[in-house]
């Protein structure tokens, strides 16, 4: 049976160390096998690991060695070798043998999507039933129970609505695995928004399900405490401006509250389509003036916090924390996903160092989800699938192509 190992060490060292054979004195290669990659067991002999690479970057083939200073350079794992994509194609690592990636997309929903009854189709899908048993113990709750009953108060909490959402978004993953298995394994690009960013990455096998939970865990809890620990905040939906008009407004309202006001653009969702967050005042005269602009619609939202704005900010430092700490069990991307804070493709295996960095950037920033969309449009692939609960991607999608809206389908959970 083969035996597969990823790249632990090495992190902001480029990899580690790869020699020509087994003796700790042969020859050095001149390029190290980067952290998170996937490399095959050739051999082991004691300490010594001879490899052949399956996903990553580095020698194709050497020796490493499994411990340095008693930490771990390499560990044994389950995960199989998936393609990596290489000028639209996809190389696999085990046989050299390349294969395209199918062409569609997936896309997973955010915090906002939830609904009392979620999950009820899909818990017995034994992928999820694994997910929800192994999930008891990190989060220290029933997700299973809070999703099938309720309250509806306690399920929008954002500590408790997040892990929600990625787990019901890998649901809606595993369920189109059953269906589509072709398109789960190895679509062309992934998308999440917000949250949904951290069930794309897992999807794409960046992290396991288990590293991702406690990431989403700490991220949904310091959001919920940077909102109840940062005054009054909230968030408008605004339709019918454009960005121009309405980063002009948001400046005007925060200006007039005074002080520390904050107010701008959080969610850039389709055309002339936004959220805005900040503080509570300036989120107030903000409706005013869209609405005497023109607006055909502000709204107040009924949210936890001013989400994606610079009130996130000690949210955001506790969760880059949580990153640098997971970033040595990452691995690069099977397929390429389309960044909330940049819209810009970070491709199929490139260094998780690239999606750390986006991370970073995330909780204090707007999430350009329209603009990521039209750039994956763009870039040809008209077959997406929304997994997770209800149909608010695709409802956007609406907004932004309609061609592409036809061939969007919603796997539902």
């Amino acid at each position: 049976m083969v035996q597969y190992w990823q790249i632990v060490g090495g992190e902001g060292l480029g990899g580690i160390i790869v020699r020509e054979g087994a003796e700790l004195k042969s020859a050095q290669c001149s390029e190290r096998v980067s952290t998170g990659a996937l490399v095959e067991e050739v051999a082991l002999i004691g300490q010594r690991l001879h490899y052949k690479l399956c996903e990553g970057t580095g020698p194709k083939e050497g020796w490493v060695s499994l411990t340095l200073k008693e930490k771990p350079l390499v560990e044994k794992t389950d995960r199989k070798p998936k393609a990596a994509e290489t000028n639209g194609t996809v190389a696999n690592g085990t046989n050299g043998s390349a294969e395209k990636a199918v062409p569609c997309g997936l896309l997973f929903p955010g915090q906002g999507s939830q609904y009392v009854g979620m999950l009820k189709t899909v818990k017995d899908l034994p992928k999820v039933k694994e997910m929800l048993d192994k999930s008891k113990d990190i989060l220290g709750w029933d997700v299973l129970e809070l999703c099938l009953n309720g309250p509806e108060e306690k399920l929008a909490e954002t500590k408790y609505c997040q892990p929600a959402m990625f787990i019901g978004g890998l649901a809606g993953f595993e369920k189109l695995r059953a269906e589509k298995p072709e398109c789960a394994d190895n679509p062309t690009f992934v998308a999440g928004l917000s949250l949904g960013e951290y069930t794309a990455l897992c999807a794409a096998g960046v992290f396991s399900f288990e590293d991702g939970l406690k990431l989403v865990k700490l991220r949904g809890e310091a959001m919920q405490e940077a909102a109840a620990n940062g005054g009054p905040q909230g968030m408008l939906s605004v339709a019918g401006l454009d960005a121009s008009k309405l980063k002009e407004l948001c400046a005007a309202a925060a200006k007039e509250e005074g002080g520390a006001a904050t107010c701008s653009i959080a969610n850039d969702l389709f055309p002339n389509g936004f959220s805005c967050g900040g503080s509570e005042k300036a989120i107030n005269l903000l409706k005013d003036k869209a609405e005497a602009a023109g607006a055909l619609q502000a709204k107040v939202l009924k949210t936890g916090g001013a989400f994606h704005t610079s009130l996130m900010e000690p949210a955001q430092t506790k969760l880059n924390a949580a990153l640098e700490d997971t970033i040595s069990k990452m691995s690069p991307p099977r397929s390429t996903i389309y960044m909330n804070a940049t819209a810009e493709p970070v491709k199929a295996g490139s260094p998780v160092s690239a999606i750390v960095d986006n991370l970073k950037k995330q909780l204090t920033n707007s999430v350009l989800w329209c603009p990521s969309q039209k750039k994956m449009i763009d870039a040809g692939i008209e077959e997406y699938y929304e997994c997770g609960p209800m149909k608010q991607i695709k409802a956007m999608m609406k907004r932004i192509d309609q061609k592409v809206w036809k061939t969007t389908t919603n796997i539902d959970v």
